[in-house]
């Protein structure tokens, strides 16, 4: 193939030019590197070809619309390896500090190191047959809930097992399910050995990249020094709230399951914790809101009515950011670019997904019209601006400039959407408020849904990257995330532990993906928060000491002073540092928990009243259950 015969000569081009003594040297190298660029990108046009045929055959029956069959996700993903492989070699040898074009000098710092993409093919395939292993311990049948699985089919951790534990009031099901899980991912060490073969390979990339300390690799694209301490003291700042709503639970818990032995001053039982997380939105939870006699407002049967199907949600979701002044979606778009899932396809939960491939891109939805995907939507749509935002700029650039900050916008537009003043403004509340009972309700079951996801997202992460950098070791792996659990949540396991067994929890495997990590999770919810307090700043509708302007009330809807710094940011992509970019929403460069604090500032005075009433003192004292004997 002709790119096969170019890089050869493109890269010695390179090398005659730095050897080459003359006063040009900046131009020569400018000039090569960007011949190297230009193959790539017309690889990559090839490759978004093959995901604009994925994208028609998915919506159309069997054969793609231009002709012959579609490719393969397998032959999209071999394709898009080698030529972010090649290219990384290729870009290795350029001296980027003699670049003198700030873009082409970004394009080349983030085209030149890479992750899982810059093993060698043997490693890269190795990787991604660990990850899929470790994914079927989450999807994959495993678990026999009774001894004879005769008698019973096995079932996956998710969604079979979690939503049994999410119904039952039995603290002996929510025990024998965590036991049985764990037994069967660990059946003769699968679950530790294939962790270790894994953390292995991360540790390889990391060495291609010129990294003694692997995290470095894992933290690439936040181009910092000690991103996790960053991110500790996060976890610090908004611990005070997190204690008082530890201490809250803790008590509902002890009410709710004698027999779990939870101390006054102890930790939750991990079961019990899960069972809590799960529940945020549930009616029947096991924990008592603070008011429940003043229950919110069902809002379901009420969506239905006046919005009635996906496509009126979806319409609602892009009229939220053409009010911002944001892209607005002609025709073209809605007739050939968005279709519709079909009502077998991802399960109960399905998630609609956004398509990339320069000049357009695309989108399927979901078709479960409900008030959970009324939110989702909204944050889709913020992915989907985000692109036509990013198709501009050049490749290795389109891209947003850490991973999570795409995310953390969509984030704001789901926050904004679900509330009160936005669900009347669609005339789904018959208020633009609820009462002051109701709104500490709908608070807690946030607080419930987001300040017990966020410690849990920095464990996984802190977990792996000190496995990675050694500072854990194989013998002590069980006893030091039970440690870590203890520390940052006031987690422990339900009965003794040692160091033969091995109890990660599920969502500590969805995080090994670098495209899904715990660290994406954390800062999408961390810096969502920290974006949305800014554009409620901007729009007025969060005034802060001003009860009638409260941030979780606060909808951004028609701002064009939001909308503007939502789009100078997308705009960007990932042509300038994350800092960079963060600062002009927020004035910050760094992550900060301020956000989440002055969101949750109501619960957070409630829950220190009602536990004084309640003479529950927060913080915890864990029992010691793991020993690495």
């Amino acid at each position: 193939m002709l790119w096969q015969k170019l890089l050869p000569v493109l890269l010695l081009a390179v090398a005659l030019a730095a050897a080459t003594p003359t006063s040009n040297h900046s131009s020569q190298y400018e000039e090569s590197t960007q011949r190297i660029l230009d193959v790539a990108t017309q690889r990559m046009r090839v490759i978004w070809d093959m995901r604009r045929r994925i994208f028609l055959q998915l919506t159309s029956k069997g054969k793609s619309p231009l002709g012959g069959q579609a490719p393969s996700k397998q032959e999209v993903e071999t394709e898009t390896y080698k030529l972010l492989h090649e290219l990384a070699a290729n870009l290795s040898v350029v001296p980027v500090e003699q670049l003198r074009d700030p873009l082409l000098r970004r394009r080349v710092q983030r085209l030149a190191k890479l992750q899982l993409h810059g093993l060698r093919p043997d490693d890269y395939e190795q990787a991604k047959d660990l990850l899929r292993t470790m994914q079927n311990f989450i999807s994959g049948a495993l678990v026999c809930t009774s001894d004879d699985c005769s008698a019973r089919r096995p079932l996956a951790m998710y969604p079979q097992l979690y939503n049994l534990n999410m119904h039952t009031r039995v603290y002996e099901d929510l025990k024998t399910n965590w036991f049985y899980w764990r037994i069967a991912i660990n059946d003769k060490d699968t679950a530790r050995s294939t962790f270790i073969d894994y953390v292995r390979l991360l540790r390889i990339a990391a060495t291609y990249n010129g990294h003694v300390t692997p995290s470095r690799t894992w933290y690439l694209y936040y181009d910092t020094e000690n991103f996790q301490a960053e991110m500790e003291e996060v976890i610090w700042e908004i611990m005070p709230l997190y204690r008082e709503m530890h201490a809250y639970l803790r008590h509902s818990a002890k009410l709710a399951y004698p027999k779990a032995n939870i101390k006054d001053d102890g930790a939750i039982s991990a079961p019990v914790f899960d069972q809590m997380l799960s529940q945020a939105w549930y009616s029947h939870q096991i924990f008592r809101t603070p008011y429940p006699k003043d229950q919110l407002p069902s809002v379901h049967h009420r969506l239905e009515e006046v919005l009635v199907t996906p496509v009126k949600i979806n319409n609602k979701a892009t009229e939220f950011f053409e009010s911002l002044g944001l892209n607005k979606m002609h025709s073209n778009f809605y007739e050939r670019f968005l279709r519709r899932m079909n009502d077998d396809e991802g399960g109960p939960d399905c998630k609609s997904q956004v398509y990339y491939f320069p000049p357009d891109v695309a989108m399927r939805y979901c078709p479960k019209p409900n008030y959970k995907k009324l939110m989702q939507i909204h944050g889709t749509m913020a992915e989907l601006q985000y692109n036509i935002y990013k198709r501009e700029l050049p490749f290795g650039l389109d891209t947003e400039p850490c991973p999570g900050f795409a995310a953390a916008l969509g984030e704001t537009a789901v926050l904004a959407s679900g509330t009160p003043r936005h669900l009347h403004r669609l005339y789904i509340l018959l208020n633009d408020s609820l009462t002051e009972n109701q709104s500490l309700n709908r608070l807690f079951r946030m607080g419930v849904h987001t300040l017990l996801a966020v410690p849990q997202y920095f464990i996984n992460d802190k977990f792996l990257v000190d496995v990675m950098d050694g500072r854990i070791g194989v013998q002590d792996y069980n006893c030091a995330y039970w440690r870590l659990q203890d520390k940052f949540a006031g987690v422990q396991p339900p009965r003794w532990r040692t160091a033969k067994d091995f109890d990660l929890d599920y969502k500590f495997y969805r995080g090994l993906q670098p495209e899904k990590s715990s660290t994406r999770k954390f800062i999408s919810e961390v810096l969502g928060f920290q974006f949305y307090r800014s554009f409620c700043i901007a729009s007025q509708q969060y005034k802060p000491g001003d009860p009638n302007f409260p941030l979780h009330n606060c909808d951004f809807h028609k701002s064009t002073e939001a909308g503007d710094l939502m789009r100078e940011m997308m705009k960007l992509g990932a042509t300038k540092h994350w800092r960079d970019i963060m600062f002009i929403a927020t004035g910050e460069r760094k992550l900060s928990g301020r956000g989440i604090l002055e969101y949750f500032a109501p619960l957070f005075t409630w829950l220190k009243e009602r536990n004084m009433q309640l003479e529950l003192e927060p913080g915890w004292e864990a029992d010691e259950l793991c020993r690495n004997e």
